[in-house]
């Protein structure tokens, strides 16, 4: 389904964090949400899925405005990843399986955990399936919270900075794994993140934010060092590498 961002306006009190912002994505898209530290790229996402109420503006999922549902039904669009995951003695299982919420009616059923059952297996964690969380790595806590986020049957996946604290084998594994659920689910991804080679390597567009606005929106054919220059303030090159562009500082 396509996500469409229209006009959003968002303020801490009477600090502006977010102003006019406009962008679409197509079903079947990832998108990276870059800029500096304090841009709004987090503000951005808890928008997106009114964790935040902006003070204007409008997100459609087709033609279905989320800010004019209820907050269950705005899970069903929307399954959210956040930065940080408070420790838990729940089990992979049972976190999972709190992403069927929003459609449980009066209580769990079989098509419920045959749902995170499957999810299980299709992110790779059954081995995981009866570990506490509390006992596991940063890499499997992330693909963790992703699959509870996939069990919530979204349209969207907003995935805010899902490489952070992770090494570098993690960070390849998490973004791969996203990058496959959007390619063969049909899901939409917003991700916000810092790295710039990551992003490139794995998304179809870029979202650059600057002083509260939308600084430009570009895919991987037209990205240009020129807008990294503007946004971060940093001279770089643009080189390709095996198959890969990668973002060099100059």
């Amino acid at each position: 389904m396509k996500l469409t961002v229209a006009n959003i306006h968002f303020s801490y009190n009477s600090h502006s964090v977010l102003k006019d912002v406009n962008f679409s994505l197509d079903q079947g898209q990832m998108m990276c949400v870059l800029g500096v530290n304090g841009a709004g790229k987090s503000t951005l996402l808890k928008c997106l899925n009114r964790i935040l109420k902006s003070s204007q503006g409008a997100v459609l999922v087709e033609e279905e405005d989320l800010f004019l549902m209820s907050q269950k039904n705005v899970a069903r669009h929307m399954g959210y990843v956040p930065q940080r995951h408070p420790e838990s003695l729940l089990t992979v299982f049972e976190t999972v399986l709190m992403g069927r919420k929003p459609h449980i009616r009066w209580t769990l059923d079989k098509n419920d955990y045959a749902r995170v059952e499957e999810i299980i297996e299709q992110i790779g964690i059954r081995h995981l399936a009866m570990r506490p969380v509390s006992e596991l790595s940063g890499g499997e806590v992330q693909k963790v919270i992703i699959a509870r986020a996939l069990a919530q049957s979204p349209d969207i996946l907003l995935l805010d900075e899902p490489t952070s604290n992770l090494d570098l084998k993690n960070q390849l594994e998490v973004m791969g794994l996203i990058r496959r659920i959007v390619e063969t689910q049909g899901l939409s991804a917003v991700v916000a993140i810092h790295d710039l080679n990551i992003a490139i390597r794995f998304a179809d567009r870029f979202l650059f934010l600057k002083e509260q606005r939308i600084h430009a929106v570009s895919t991987k054919k037209d990205l240009s060092s020129e807008v990294i220059r503007q946004v971060y303030g940093v001279d770089v090159a643009l080189k390709d590498f095996e198959g890969h562009t990668i973002v060099v500082p100059v």
